[in-house]
C-alpha cells in the first residue's frame, strides 16, 4: 500500500509538468515560418523586398538572422516590422512580419540561403529562394515601346511527344505592367486537329507572377490548361487560341488579378487575343511483340478478376479487367481473350472514370466480359500478355495476366422429367344397351384457343425487341448518342430561355451553339468535341442534306459565335433564334 501511495504521489507532482510541456510542444508545432521576394526575376540595379512572416502561438520571437546576400546588396540591417492578431475557432495566433531591401547587381542565376530565426529558445530555417538577375541594357535590342503591351500564348509540356502521350497546353497571358485585367472569355470553336483534347478543372483563380522577355517586364498568368493527345505522327500544329480580354489602364501595382471579375473602370476596353500556331513533332510509337498492345500511353496498373470462382450451369459469369492510372484513358482498347469452348459469351460492357484535377488526365477504365457455360466442368482462362507504353521510360511495359479457374456446377433447380405414354384398352360391352357417341368440337373452333396460342408470342416479341433495344443503348454507344440526341437538344434549347430570363444572353447563345453542334454530332457519330462550325456545316453536306437547311444552320452558328459577346443582344431577339433552331432541328430530324 505505501509503495502504491508513493506511486501515485509521484505521478499527480509530474501531471503538471507533463501538461506543460505539451502545451509547449503543441504550441511549438503550430509555428510556421515563411521567406519570400517581391519578384523573382530581377533587373541589375532593381530594389526588391524581402521578407520573412512568423506566425502562429508562440511567447518570444527574435529578429531574423539574415545570410549573406549573393549578388545582392543590402540597403539596411533594420527592417521594417508589423504585427497581426487573430482569434478563430477559439484559438489566438500572432504573425509578426520582417522586410528588408535589397539591390541586385550580379546578373546570373542566384540563391538565397535560409534566415534563421529564435521561436520559445527554438531555432526555425526558412526554404531557400531561387532568383534571376538580368542585364537591363543587354538583355533585349528591342525598345519597350515595340513590344505589345499584351498578348496571349500557348505553352505546352513537351514539344516531342509520342503518339497518344498527353501532353499539357497552358493558355498563358502576358502583360505589361500598368494594364490591369477584369475578366476574359473563351472564344468558342478551338480547333486542335490531330488531337483528342480534355479541358481540365482549375478551381483556383488566375495569379499573376513576374517574368522578363527581351530585356521587358510582364505579368503571367495561366488562364486554362487542356490535355492533349495527339492521335498519329508526324508533324502537327496546335491551331491558335481566342480569348476576348476586358482591361483597363492603371498605375497600380497591385497584383492585376486582386479585382478578378470587378466592375468596370476609368479606360475600361474588350482585346481579341489569338495565340501563334504550335506546332509539334510527334514521334511513332515503336512495335511491340510478343503481347497485346492496349493502345494505352501513361503510367498504368492493369488487373483482371472473376467474379465468383463457382457457378452453376446457365448462370452468369463476369470477368473484369480494369486499367487505372495516368494518361490517354479515354482511347484505351479492350483486351480480347481465348475462352474455352462451352461458354457461351455476350457483348462485353466498358466503364471510364476521369479525374480532370492535378494539371493532368487521371482515372480508370473498367471491360466486363458476360459469359454463361451450358455444361459442367472446370473451365481456365488462359494467362494474357498486354503491354502499354510509358514516356517517362520511352519503352513499353508488359504484364501478365494470371489464368483463372471456374468450377461449373449442374443446376440442382433444373429436373428432366420424361413422361411414357401407354395404351390402356377398355372396350364396351355390347348388348342389349346402345352406345351413343356425343358430338364433340375441335379446339381450333374456339376463338380463345387461337387468343392463348398467338397472344404469348406477340408479348414475347415485344419483350425481345425491347431487351434488344436496351442492349443496344447500353452496348452502343453511336446509336445511343442518336436515340437521345432530340431529347439533349432540347433541354439545352429550354436551358437557352432559362438563362436569357435570368439575363445571361452571352451564356444562352453558347448554349444554343451547344444544342445544334451536339444534335449534328449525336446523330452523325462526330467527336463530341474540337470541330468547328465549319466541320458541322461540312457534315451536313457530306449526307446531302437540303442546301437551305444547311444555310439555316450555318447562320445560327455564326450568329452564335458573333453575337455571344456582343453586348447589346436583347432577349427577345434570341427567342427568334430559338425559334429558328426549334424547327431546324425537327427537319434535321427526319433527314438524319
Amino acid at each position: 500500500m505505501k509503495k502504491i501511495g508513493k506511486q501515485i504521489a509521484v505521478i499527480v507532482f509530474l501531471l503538471p509538468l507533463l501538461g506543460l510541456s505539451a502545451i509547449r510542444a503543441f504550441a511549438q508545432s503550430d509555428v510556421s515560418v515563411d521567406a519570400s521576394v517581391s519578384e523573382t526575376t530581377i533587373y541589375t540595379g532593381e530594389r526588391v523586398s524581402y521578407s520573412v512572416e512568423i506566425s502562429g502561438s508562440f511567447n518570444n520571437v527574435s529578429r531574423p538572422k539574415l545570410p549573406e546576400f549573393e549578388g545582392f546588396r543590402l540597403l539596411s540591417n533594420n527592417p521594417s516590422t508589423s504585427r497581426s492578431y487573430s482569434f478563430v475557432n477559439g484559438k489566438s495566433s500572432t504573425t509578426y512580419t520582417y522586410n528588408y531591401y535589397l539591390i541586385a547587381q550580379q546578373k546570373g542565376e542566384h540563391q538565397i540561403p535560409s534566415a534563421t530565426i529564435t521561436i520559445d529558445s527554438e531555432e526555425y530555417k526558412t526554404d531557400p529562394i531561387n532568383v534571376k538577375i538580368v542585364d537591363r541594357n543587354t538583355s533585349g535590342d528591342s525598345s519597350e515601346s515595340e513590344k505589345a503591351e499584351i498578348f496571349l500564348k500557348l505553352e505546352v509540356s513537351d514539344l516531342k511527344p509520342v503518339t497518344g502521350q498527353q501532353i499539357i497546353a497552358d493558355v498563358v497571358l502576358f502583360f505589361k505592367d500598368g494594364l490591369e485585367v477584369n475578366s476574359y472569355q473563351q472564344v468558342p470553336g478551338w480547333k486542335a486537329e490531330g488531337f483528342w483534347k480534355e479541358q481540365l478543372q482549375n478551381t483556383r483563380r488566375p495569379k499573376a507572377t513576374s517574368t522578363i522577355i527581351d530585356g521587358i517586364r510582364y505579368r503571367k498568368a495561366r488562364l486554362l490548361q487542356f490535355s492533349l493527345f495527339p492521335t498519329k505522327a508526324g508533324e502537327l500544329e496546335i491551331s491558335p487560341y481566342k480569348i476576348i480580354v476586358s482591361v483597363r489602364s492603371t498605375k497600380s501595382r497591385n497584383d492585376p488579378f486582386s479585382s478578378f471579375f470587378s466592375g468596370f473602370g476609368n479606360n475600361q476596353r474588350q482585346i481579341e487575343l489569338t495565340s501563334d500556331p504550335l506546332a509539334i513533332e510527334v514521334e511513332s510509337l515503336p512495335t511491340v511483340s510478343n503481347s497485346d498492345y492496349l493502345g494505352a500511353v501513361g503510367s498504368f496498373n492493369i488487373s483482371r478478376t472473376i467474379k465468383t470462382k463457382e457457378a452453376t450451369v446457365g448462370e452468369s459469369i463476369e470477368l473484369t479487367t480494369q486499367i487505372e492510372g495516368t494518361g490517354n484513358v479515354p482511347l484505351i482498347t479492350k483486351p480480347e481473350y481465348e475462352l474455352p469452348d462451352g461458354l457461351e459469351v455476350y457483348d462485353p460492357q466498358q466503364n471510364s472514370s476521369l479525374n480532370r484535377k492535378n494539371s493532368r488526365i487521371s482515372g480508370s477504365k473498367t471491360f466486363t466480359d458476360i459469359f454463361v457455360a451450358r455444361s459442367p466442368g472446370n473451365y481456365t482462362i488462359p494467362a494474357k500478355t498486354v503491354s502499354y507504353f510509358n514516356p517517362s521510360n520511352n519503352d513499353y511495359v508488359t504484364e501478365t495476366l494470371p489464368a483463372l479457374s471456374i468450377n461449373v456446377k449442374e443446376n440442382p433447380n433444373q429436373i428432366t422429367s420424361a413422361t411414357n405414354v401407354q395404351s390402356f384398352p377398355v372396350r364396351p360391352i355390347t348388348g342389349l344397351t346402345s352406345w351413343v357417341t356425343p358430338a364433340s368440337s375441335s379446339l381450333i373452333s374456339y376463338w380463345w384457343f387461337w387468343v392463348g396460342i398467338f397472344l404469348p408470342i406477340i408479348i414475347l416479341g415485344i419483350a425481345y425487341q425491347q431487351k434488344s433495344y436496351l442492349d443496344k443503348m447500353n452496348n452502343d454507344q453511336a446509336f445511343a448518342r442518336s436515340q437521345k440526341a432530340t431529347h439533349k437538344a432540347m433541354e439545352r434549347l429550354d436551358k437557352t430561355i432559362e438563362l436569357s430570363e435570368e439575363g445571361n444572353i452571352k451564356q444562352a447563345y453558347n448554349m444554343l451553339q451547344k444544342a445544334l453542334t451536339g444534335f449534328i454530332s449525336d446523330r452523325l457519330t462526330l467527336p463530341e468535341a474540337g470541330l468547328s462550325n465549319a466541320d458541322y456545316v461540312q457534315a451536313l453536306r457530306d449526307e446531302d442534306i437540303e442546301e437551305n437547311l444547311v444555310k439555316n444552320v450555318r447562320m445560327l452558328l455564326e450568329k452564335c459565335a458573333s453575337i455571344s459577346y456582343a453586348p447589346d443582344t436583347t432577349h427577345d431577339y434570341l427567342k427568334s433564334h430559338v425559334g429558328l433552331a426549334e424547327s431546324t432541328l425537327e427537319k434535321l430530324k427526319k433527314v438524319l
